[in-house]
C-alpha cells in the first residue's frame, strides 16, 4: 500500500518552516500578555477581598445596631481572627465570621479594622 497515490504530494520544507515561524510569532504575543493577565488577577482578587471585608464590617455594625465595634482589630486574616471581631450585646451580639459565608482562609492578605469600623490593609 502506498503512502502517497500519483499525483498527490506532500507539504514542502518551506510551508513547514513557515508555520513553525508563525507559531512562534504567536507565541512570543500570547505568552507575556498571559502573565500580565494572571497579575492582574491576583491585585482585583486582593481588591475585591478588601471591598467584600468592609461590606460585612458595616453588615456586622447595621445587624448588632451599634456605632462602634467592641474593639480595634490588627492584622486580622486567620479564621479565627475574623471570628473574634464582634459587636452589639445580647441579644444582638454579632461576629464578623458570620458575614463572610465560604471565604477562603487565610485571607489573601492581612486587614486592620478599627472600632468604628474601617478597614485597610494591614502594615508591617
Amino acid at each position: 500500500m502506498k503512502l502517497l497515490s500519483r499525483g498527490e504530494k506532500g507539504f514542502t520544507l518551506l510551508e513547514m518552516l513557515v508555520v513553525v515561524a508563525i507559531l512562534g510569532v504567536l507565541a512570543a504575543i500570547i505568552i507575556p500578555n498571559v502573565g500580565h493577565f494572571i497579575g492582574k488577577g491576583e491585585e482585583e482578587a486582593r481588591q475585591t477581598e478588601h471591598h467584600n471585608l468592609q461590606t460585612a464590617v458595616l453588615a456586622l455594625m447595621t445587624d448588632a445596631e451599634v456605632p462602634f465595634l467592641d474593639d480595634n482589630y490588627t492584622g486580622v486574616q486567620e479564621k479565627t481572627e475574623v471570628e473574634a471581631v464582634t459587636a452589639g450585646t445580647a441579644p444582638n451580639n454579632h461576629s464578623l465570621d458570620e458575614y463572610l459565608i465560604g471565604g477562603q482562609w487565610p485571607l489573601l492578605q492581612s486587614y486592620d479594622i478599627s472600632k468604628i469600623g474601617s478597614v485597610s490593609v494591614h502594615s508591617e
